[in-house]
């Protein structure tokens, strides 16, 4: 009985951390929808940080563990898929996790002046990076 408890717990806890978490910051009059839902069609995705803003269309993404060697190349599936559904939008899709951190800190970050400057920022951390 000890030991079915101990296995019953540890696979809660398994089922708990595989969960998908997405979260998007509209401040356009663009349907959000359409990102949940290539984001959350994606088996590879883990996490999303997506910020619509003006004309640009920012998306940070975590991986699953076992797909992180293949991350250029679902983020570059990701944003193919994005700039189908929102072709009047500058789309970047990035896979790296400073860019993740940044868009999220930019997500969290109530005072939306400071945006542009920000998103800039965040884009040229991503061209650092390729």
């Amino acid at each position: 009985m000890k030991k079915l408890s101990i296995l019953f717990i540890i696979l809660s806890l398994l089922t708990g951390c595989s969960e998908k978490g997405t979260y998007i910051e509209n401040t356009t009059s663009h349907d959000e929808r359409s990102v949940e839902k290539v984001l959350m069609s994606n088996d590879h995705v883990k996490l999303a940080k997506v910020l619509l803003f003006e004309d640009e269309l920012l998306a940070g993404i975590r991986v699953n563990t076992f797909s992180r060697f293949k991350k250029k190349t679902i983020a570059s599936d990701i944003q193919k898929k994005l700039e189908k559904e929102y072709p009047d939008l500058k789309v970047m899709v990035s896979a790296d996790s400073k860019t993740l951190l940044e868009t999220e800190k930019l997500i969290n970050k109530k005072n939306r002046k400071d945006y542009r400057k920000k998103i800039d920022k965040i884009k040229s951390i991503e061209k650092e990076q390729t």
